[in-house]
């Protein structure tokens, strides 16, 4: 989404007839998979601990490699994390008013939808 953003920045920047500050903002995954990705989170740190303190519990192979078992578990439980916290969305606005949604559309914006957004508040883009 970073080269998407940079493209409606360099669109407002030279072709609107109004002068708009493009300010990037994080939009927040919903609360149930904040708790996944937290609870992620929780058992990533239990099984390193178990695998040093009672590796008794742990399977043969993650025993005799413990530095490849905790980098497999650290690598897998934040790719899981992640994938639960990202919330694909692109949303534009001008003060508070919406312009585009990603997440009501379910695409990104093309050039039509950026002119008749941008020009809903206002603002007029030369192509």
């Amino acid at each position: 989404m970073n080269g998407l953003y940079n493209q409606v920045a360099q669109l407002l920047k030279y072709r609107s007839d109004a002068e708009v500050a493009v300010v990037p903002a994080g939009y927040p995954a919903a609360p149930i998979y904040q708790l996944a990705a937290n609870i992620v989170g929780c058992l990533q740190i239990l099984l390193m601990v178990m695998l040093f303190m009672n590796d008794k519990a742990m399977p043969e192979p993650l025993r005799e490699n413990k530095m490849a078992a905790i980098f497999g578990i650290y690598l897998g439980s934040s790719l899981v994390s992640s994938a639960l916290t990202t919330s694909k969305a692109f949303e534009i606005y001008v003060g508070k008013k919406l312009v585009f949604s990603q997440l009501a559309v379910g695409r990104t914006p093309n050039r039509e939808d950026l002119i008749r957004g941008f020009a809903s508040v206002g603002i007029t883009l030369h192509m």
